[in-house]
């Protein structure tokens, strides 16, 4: 039998001060939880701002991770890339850990995410493996170039990946990536990007906000539409293809489960345990966006209607305060247009300051208005 539900007034603990634990505290503070955040170093995090208690100590401190335990009544991530021990801590104290540290385990190492993907049938790139230089050229000709190497553990939005063109570059890609284990995969051709951010509860129950389609400068993400302009078919193999990941790993929480879509059908490309960018739009667009069903989920409460209207989303990068701050009034008059930022204190190229989103009847319509929006942060 599924475990008691949490009710309000117990307290969330969150790992990671990011701004997904924020947008998580804000559903948590609204439905009356209580809220603390373990960033792992720092204070003052944009989670732990917003949190009854925030806990700055390393996440390998066992002191600071028994008082962090001490104080929660359930366990959730914002991010995966940390040590699982703090889940077998967090079990180990009987402190309901959910996503379960073994899903983490997977996420954060993508050997293990494409064994583990391969093992529940559903598509991922050709890919091999590779610990050294010679294992590496190997694998370039076996799956024949263009290839990706990526570091296998700790990398996110592109970092720890070289694309290799030809075998002349086998070798600087080794020294690039600094001589780590690595996955190899095979560029493959798609013709979008697509996301499902699909939430279990602890009775098995899945509900998802549909297939979203996301485009990417530099490896971010910079815009997503729901629903994903596709034909019927291939926004359900999406959403199919997120139930078997979510069903099979176990999951219970959020996840995201990134795809491409390609001409022989749905290849999934990575999976996030927690809410994910391409999400954002959901707090708008969903009477239950993703911060709310992860809240749902974790404190084992029946999850809501994730069905969303038709809405856009537009990342804030720190690029926009190049030239100063943005013109925020050039947004706040905006009617259907929704601001919202992480209350990160330096704005640096390249980093996550916030996002825009809009809802509309047609999400073509919603996407042009929130980058019309964008671009009047800045004059543009």
């Amino acid at each position: 039998m599924p475990a008691a539900p949490l009710g309000p007034g117990t307290t969330i603990g969150i790992v990671g001060g990011g701004q997904l634990g924020r947008m998580l505290a804000q559903a948590a503070r609204q439905h009356g939880y209580g809220v603390a955040v373990f960033t792992g170093g720092g204070s003052g995090s944009p989670a732990g701002v917003l949190a009854d208690r925030e806990f700055s100590g390393d996440f390998d401190d066992p002191d600071e991770v028994a008082a962090f335990l001490a104080a929660v009544d359930a366990v959730t991530w914002e991010f995966e890339n940390v040590d699982p021990a703090l889940a077998d801590a967090a079990e180990a104290a009987g402190v309901p850990v959910r996503p379960s540290g073994s899903i983490i385990a997977v996420a954060q190492d993508r050997e293990l995410e494409k064994r583990a993907l391969t093992d529940l049938g559903v598509a991922v790139a050709p890919w091999r493996s590779a610990t050294t230089c010679v294992e590496l050229k190997a694998a370039v000709d076996t799956l024949g170039a263009p290839v990706i190497a990526k570091t296998a553990r700790f990398g996110y939005d592109g970092k720890g990946q070289v694309r290799i063109d030809d075998a002349a570059a086998i070798g600087g890609a080794w020294q690039t990536l600094g001589g780590s284990r690595l996955v190899v995969e095979s560029v493959i051709s798609f013709e979008r990007e697509l996301s499902v951010v699909i939430a279990r509860g602890i009775d098995g129950a899945m509900v998802d906000h549909g297939a979203m389609e996301n485009t990417h400068v530099n490896h971010i993400i910079d815009t997503t539409v729901v629903p994903a302009m596709v034909d019927e078919a291939t926004a359900e193999a999406a959403r199919s293809t997120a139930r078997v990941v979510a069903e099979g790993l176990g999951l219970v929480g959020v996840m995201c489960v990134e795809l491409f879509d390609t001409t022989d059908g749905i290849v999934v490309n990575e999976i996030a345990p927690r809410p994910h960018n391409s999400g954002h739009c959901t707090i708008e667009a969903a009477s239950a966006g993703q911060f709310e069903q992860q809240l749902r989920a974790v404190t084992g409460m029946p999850l809501g209607d994730g069905s969303c209207r038709p809405a856009a989303m537009a990342q804030l990068l720190g690029d926009l305060w190049e030239s100063g701050e943005p013109d925020w009034s050039a947004v706040m008059g905006q009617p259907g247009v929704h601001l919202h930022l992480y209350g990160k204190g330096e704005a640096r190229p390249g980093r996550k300051m916030g996002h825009l989103t809009c809802v509309s009847d047609d999400p073509a319509h919603a996407l042009q208005r929130v980058l019309e929006a964008r671009d009047a942060l800045t004059g543009g």
